[in-house]
């Protein structure tokens, strides 16, 4: 197979920035038809649950595989998946990396540049994989994978999966990446406490409004927020944002400066431990420390009902997960979608063993033992049949989420807006308590300098279709 890749533009061509643009806008539009598609097939019947055959070459290699993953997935990857796969294939072994998503795309345009790659496969978040699609001053870091795609991607593939190839290559001229993991977070409630505060127990609170009253009748310390990190943070507020009316990428619309003005009068309820807390905070939930969850991915409901041995297990009686309320916008009940992909970096070696983990991953097994594990959506379609049915009640919370998606766009900065969302907005408004008139001027600030950075290195023209908000959630 070629390593060669189709080149992107440079970032400080106008021009370019407008092929960015339609080119971002194509791949944010596959993406949202693929996990639509995933809610639709979650209900097939029985299959065969079949083991891939043992790989009968005569070569060995070490496969690198990057991945970013919780503690209790990267213990699942560890443990059962890869000596599963190992077992299957003794003449390959896999050196699995544990990195951040955003890590992630500095270490692979490193290895690229030095041409230092090796047999490495990597599966980076649906968002930040444009930053090596569009690596910065132009070029792209990833294989053109267009001639073993077919190979990799198994047949069951949901429908929408399927037709990623034709989208990439009219977009990318070449298909770089090949689904993997869906994700959307989701709320979590202790029902006993609720009780105790004479609130529902049957559905949690389905307005923003109702939302902060049950967080005034179960008083302070009650809500868990993901205020630690600014990745977990950003991707709470967008859809927030997003729920709100707003724009989140320009940071400073009406829409945004409402769910803003909404997290700082929460913040007056929540746990302090919000401010060091990331996706991996759940436990507090079954221990006490706080009743309300908001929000948190699929994964830790088996966790929460037994896979942590150091809290008493919730069950049906006590945990509530539902996707929570609806905000005051047009798209009030949206709900973000994550997910990850996988894709190998330009200049790999030893691709025939890449291919073979990379089926494995992709394989109905595989993708079943992940979802039922994590919680995440499979795009293997075979997957969805023959689900336990213990998996049923966050099963239909994540099909209720997927019905109204929002995508926030892979652009290649999405780092930075990141950092100035995190840094210049959320750290002086909510943790230092620069409170409700601080909200005006940080959102203005954080959009200033966002424009700039732009300008600076990505062309006037994206700078200019930012500000008129070219670059705003993508909605189904």
């Amino acid at each position: 197979m070629s390593g060669a890749a189709n080149p992107a533009p440079a970032a400080s061509n106008t021009t370019a920035g407008q092929e960015y643009t339609r080119r971002s806008r194509r791949l944010s539009a596959v993406w949202a038809l693929i996990v639509v598609v995933v809610a639709i097939v979650a209900g097939l019947g029985g299959y065969y649950y079949g083991h891939m055959s043992t790989s009968s070459s005569t070569n060995s290699a070490t496969v690198t595989y990057y991945d970013d993953l919780a503690s209790s997935e990267a213990t699942f990857m560890t443990n059962v998946l890869i000596p599963e796969f190992e077992a299957q294939h003794p003449n390959v072994n896999i050196n699995y990396v544990n990195i951040d998503a955003g890590d992630m795309v500095t270490k692979v345009a490193a290895l690229v540049a030095a041409n230092d790659v090796g047999t490495t496969l990597l599966a980076e978040d649906n968002l930040d994989i444009g930053e090596l699609l569009y690596a910065t001053g132009g070029g792209n870091d990833l294989m053109n994978l267009t001639s073993v795609a077919s190979a990799i991607q198994p047949t069951t593939m949901i429908p929408s999966m399927a037709g990623v190839t034709t989208y990439e290559t009219h977009a990318f001229g070449g298909e770089y990446f090949i689904p993997f993991r869906a994700n959307t977070p989701l709320v979590w409630l202790n029902t006993t406490a609720l009780g105790n505060a004479g609130i529902s127990t049957t559905a949690g609170p389905q307005t923003f409004a109702d939302m902060y009253a049950d967080a005034q009748k179960l008083g302070s310390n009650s809500v868990m927020f993901q205020g630690g990190a600014g990745d977990d943070t950003a991707t709470e507020m967008f859809q927030w944002d997003v729920q709100f009316g707003g724009n989140p990428m320009v940071y400073n619309d009406a829409g945004d400066t409402a769910a803003m003005s909404y997290l700082y009068n929460l913040s007056a309820y929540m746990n302090p431990g919000y401010k060091q807390a990331i996706y991996s905070e759940y436990a507090g939930l079954a221990q006490g420390k706080y009743q309300i969850l908001d929000y948190q991915w699929p994964y830790v409901y088996s966790l929460l009902t037994g896979g942590n041995t150091s809290v008493t297990p919730m069950n049906a009686n006590t945990l509530l997960v539902y996707p929570g309320p609806n905000g005051t916008g047009a798209n009030a009940a949206s709900h973000v979608i994550g997910g990850d992909v996988l894709a190998i970096p330009k200049g790999a070696t030893n691709l025939w063993a890449i291919e073979l983990f990379a089926q494995y991953l992709l394989s109905a097994p595989t993708q079943q033992l992940l979802m039922v594990d994590t919680g995440n959506p499979a795009v293997n379609s075979a997957a969805y049949v023959g689900l336990p049915s213990d998996q049923s009640v966050v099963d239909i919370a994540i099909e209720q989420a997927l019905e109204n998606p929002v995508f926030r766009p892979p652009v290649p900065w999405i780092e930075t807006w990141v950092s100035y969302f995190y840094n210049d907005i959320f750290t002086p408004v909510v943790l230092n308590g620069g409170g409700l008139s601080a909200i005006a001027g940080a959102e203005a600030n954080a959009n200033s300098q966002m424009t700039s950075y732009l300008t600076a290195n990505f062309g006037s023209s994206v700078a200019s279709e930012y500000t008129a908000g070219d670059y705003g959630p993508l909605y189904v």
